[in-house]
């Protein structure tokens, strides 16, 4: 199609929006489809997920029984695996903002700025208000487009014609 006057353009936009509410419906239907294949896969597997639960729950009994025997080597290699113990270390930091804030200052506090992670990333917005020198300096380069955009009215649409079914 070729638009030759705006009422072919408008024409074209509201062709535009028909499609997409016609995409929006497809893509709706396959979200609910896979959901329900998920739940189904879900609803299948976890019998499956329980039963190993308990082996592994089974498993680590037995060891903690026979801790002992991992004295020397952490691990022991089977016929069909290999179970062990590792020691883990961790910290649980907070996640809450004012906690985390706290946590800094005391960290400052304590001389352990190398515990405090810094990041530096370039702001682009910063970058964009400086001269063209300034920017030809940095290795960049600015560019200016004037993007072109179509954005359909849905709900006229919707209102106005029967929309495409896919």
């Amino acid at each position: 199609m070729s638009c030759q006057s705006w009422n072919d353009v408008d024409e074209a936009i509201k062709r535009m929006g028909e499609l997409d509410i016609a995409m929006e419906r497809i893509q709706g239907d396959a979200t609910i489809r896979i959901n329900e294949v998920k739940n189904e896969a879900k609803r299948k597997a976890a019998p499956l997920s329980e039963e190993r639960k308990k082996l592994e729950k089974a498993v680590q009994a037995f060891c903690e029984a026979h801790k002992d025997e991992f004295a020397k080597r952490r691990s022991k290699a089977l016929n069909f695996g290999t179970i062990g113990y590792r020691l883990v270390r961790s910290v649980a930091v907070p996640r809450d903002k004012d906690k985390v804030a706290a946590l800094i200052k005391s960290l400052k506090a304590f001389g352990l700025q190398g515990c405090i992670k810094i990041e530096e990333k370039p702001d682009r917005d910063k970058i964009a208000e400086q001269d063209d020198a300034t920017i030809a300096k940095l290795g960049l380069k600015r560019t200016v487009k004037d993007n072109f955009r179509v954005q359909p009215d849905m709900e006229r649409i919707q209102d106005t014609a029967e929309v495409v079914n896919g």
